[in-house]
């Protein structure tokens, strides 16, 4: 294999530099293909740590050094990392138990239930839920809002575990604010300085309990892998003269604290990443990872700009967001604007359809379920989509037969519209600025309309086979996972690290994607999801206007 000028430079300071460094590397540059080659500079296999994302790379990494006679290698996650400390804890060592949804256990258990009851009541009230409604509306009200907080707490949970955030209340504010746990509406509501010390306190509860449950009865989940050796501040055994770290942009504080957990006087790090794939600060990931593990590493930074990927044409796009990003392909490639209906007429097996949001990729998937072309969407993403459609109605209504306890789908399509609108308007009301109510209804409405109408629309035509919501539901599910001859969805921020010879960005108009009371990190990661988006096409790259724009150049 022949390498670039810049891939050589970067050989030549793991082998006679000295010090850390960090690579910042273009999409599509090869970045871990260079650092695999550069681990076989060091003296002792052995001796070299490798970070992968995932475990799916890591197990690709693992047996492509293999083939390379470097299977001695250390090839692991940052949360396999941080496990591998734990297990070196005596306590821990043979009785540790993972269990992904610990802290939902947690959360929903008797005890927890009993401490967090009066904070749950008080924030019932002050959200105007407390006691009855007509048509149980103001009961279903309290019930959706019930599983928010739910939600919302073991977000915050999830995010003060990665970030390492402080116990202040300060601190607490900080992070919430800082990840937008609550909506730029919630947060401006008359209410929000009362709510927030109830949210407060159930996550002091809540992080108490589990880690309790850590240090006495030794159950973890995934975040706890990361977080618990932290403030255990437990050591490693084994230390490496080399510490890779791949897609270091994504690096939560508590990841980075994890890998150098395994370094030692005399150790050497090069991380690689871009910061214009820097796209996960929702889950906890540092929006400023890059720059701070180059900070604190004091790493000499390391140019890699060659796109291997893309054709001169999409380059020229992703330059308008990364000017020093060049490509090495010589085809022109294609990049065209199309209309949501060229699309339909278009796209063919094989094809990624990528979207900043997933309600577009939802009414896009009907689309194509209409027209019996297979879909093919990851499955936690497809478990969202069906999530979204499943709380819609109450348990007992996907259970029933249709035809027997409402005679028609109408019937009960009119009373879950119903009832669900009478959920949007009351959180509509919470929004002071009366442009952003009104939009905020008319863009909820029409998505409760369109999702209702699809069930409708397939009740009458599977009726024989799906008497109920929840048989409804299942056959929609197998159309969502086609596994061949399928045209593939995915909202963007799951397309990283995917490729293809077409892509399509549905309402590419809307890039980056702006909202009310942005931050200034999250603006600039909306860039980053754009620049992420271009550079997953081989080939051609089709840039599908919104519905509303096509609708509005009509009217003029």
């Amino acid at each position: 294999m022949k390498f670039t000028p810049e891939q050589e430079e970067i050989f030549t300071f793991v082998r006679e530099g000295e010090g850390h460094g960090i690579i910042d590397a273009v999409a599509g540059a090869g970045k871990t293909t260079t650092i695999m080659a550069c681990a076989s500079f060091a003296p002792n296999p052995a001796r070299v740590l490798f970070c992968a994302f995932n475990n799916s790379i890591a197990r690709e990494i693992k047996r492509k050094f293999g083939e390379r006679d470097m299977q001695a290698v250390s090839v692991k996650t940052i949360h396999a990392l941080g496990l591998q400390l734990l297990r070196q804890h005596p306590e821990f060592a043979r009785r540790l138990e993972i269990k992904e949804n610990k802290y939902v256990s947690i959360y929903k258990s008797d005890a927890l239930q009993e401490k967090l009851a009066p904070h749950q009541a008080q924030l019932t009230e002050l959200s105007g839920y407390a006691g009855g409604g007509a048509n149980g509306k103001k009961a279903f009200a309290s019930k959706n809002l019930a599983f928010k907080i739910q939600r919302r707490l073991l977000d915050i949970s999830q995010k003060h575990r990665s970030c390492l955030n402080g116990p202040s209340r300060k601190g607490f504010e900080q992070l919430i604010r800082h990840y937008g746990i609550f909506t730029a509406a919630e947060e401006d509501s008359e209410t929000f300085s009362r709510e927030l010390p109830h949210y407060y306190e159930m996550h002091r509860i809540l992080l108490e309990a589990g880690s309790t449950m850590a240090a006495e009865r030794h159950v973890i989940d995934f975040t706890d892998m990361i977080y618990l050796p932290f403030i255990w501040k437990l050591e490693s055994a084994v230390k490496y003269d080399w510490i890779f770290i791949d897609e270091c942009q994504d690096l939560s504080k508590a990841q980075f604290a994890i890998a150098a957990k395994y370094g030692q006087k005399g150790s050497r790090i090069l991380a690689v990443g871009d910061p214009r794939q820097s796209i996960y600060g929702f889950t906890g990931a540092d929006a400023e990872s890059f720059d701070r593990v180059k900070r604190m590493t004091k790493a000499t930074e390391l140019p890699l700009t060659t796109c291997f990927r893309c054709p001169k044409d999409v380059i020229s796009l992703a330059r308008e967001i990364r000017p020093d990003i060049t490509g090495a392909k010589r085809r022109k490639g294609k990049v065209a604007q199309i209309l949501p209906d060229g699309l339909m007429r278009i796209a063919k097996p094989g094809d990624l359809v990528i979207s900043r949001l997933r309600a577009p990729l939802l009414l896009l998937a009907f689309e194509f379920i209409d027209r019996d072309v297979k879909v093919k969407v990851a499955a936690d993403e497809a478990a969202e989509f069906l999530g979204e459609l499943k709380t819609l109605f109450k348990p007992d209504e996907r259970q029933a037969a249709i035809a027997r306890r409402f005679k028609t789908f109408r019937v009960l399509k009119e009373q879950v519209f119903a009832r669900n609108m009478w959920v949007i308007r009351q959180e509509s009301a919470r929004i002071k600025n009366g442009d952003a109510r009104e939009k905020y209804l008319e863009g909820e409405t029409e998505y409760l309309e369109k999702r209702l109408d699809f069930l409708q629309k397939k009740y009458k035509q599977w009726k024989k086979s799906c008497r109920t919501v929840k048989a409804l539901l299942k056959r929609i599910e197998d159309y969502l996972s086609a596994e061949s001859d399928a045209v593939r969805l995915s909202t963007i921020h799951r397309a990283k690290g995917l490729e293809e010879k077409r892509v399509f960005i549905l309402d590419y108009d809307k890039l980056p994607y702006i909202r009310q009371q942005q931050r200034e990190w999250e603006m600039e990661q909306e860039e980053n999801l754009r620049y992420v988006a271009i550079t997953r096409a081989e080939e051609a790259l089709y840039l599908v206007e919104s519905p509303k724009k096509k609708a509005a150049e009509q009217d003029k």
